[in-house]
């Protein structure tokens, strides 16, 4: 523990969520704007919009690959795992509409969904915490104080 946080508490959950769920809140004429309610319609964030559009491109092309490389003979273990997840789907469609057309929609539906959630959710295991604190101490040393104040400058203005 340092000496500035001495004496100080871990933020609740309410005083964390609105601290990093503060950033890139943009209103549909792309102005930067603070939520003033818990619901506001008014806004939207762009950070959460932009990665979860760049993890539904990263599934739908892994699964596009999968298909892609799929052989009739004995499947590799990519293959295999997507098959699995495929039938796992195709099971769960079967159970719910037993329409035989309407399931020709739903599952590959249903699949491209499955896959996009379990990617937004897994993504919360990356350290984002960690890497402004990586960036605030390597980018200097790295690139300059100019030039990482520069990139900063672009990406948030």
């Amino acid at each position: 523990m340092s000496v500035e946080n001495t004496g100080t508490h871990a933020p609740s959950a309410g005083e964390y969520i609105q601290h990093h769920l503060q950033h890139l809140q943009k209103d549909f004429s792309f102005q930067s704007v603070k939520q003033t309610n818990i619901v506001d319609f008014s806004l939207f964030n762009f950070d959460s919009v932009l990665f979860s559009v760049i993890l539904g491109v990263i599934g739908c092309f892994v699964l596009w690959s999968a298909a892609r490389k799929a052989t009739s003979g004995v499947p590799g273990r990519f293959q295999a795992a997507v098959e699995i997840l495929s039938e796992m789907v195709e099971n769960q469609a079967k159970g719910v509409i037993h329409n035989a057309k309407s399931r020709k929609l739903i599952s590959p539906l249903a699949l491209t969904v499955f896959v996009w959630i379990f990617l937004m959710n897994a993504m919360d295991m990356l350290p984002v915490d960690l890497i402004p604190q990586f960036w605030h101490t390597a980018g200097p040393l790295f690139f300059g104080e100019a030039v990482v104040y520069s990139i900063l400058f672009l990406l948030f203005f």
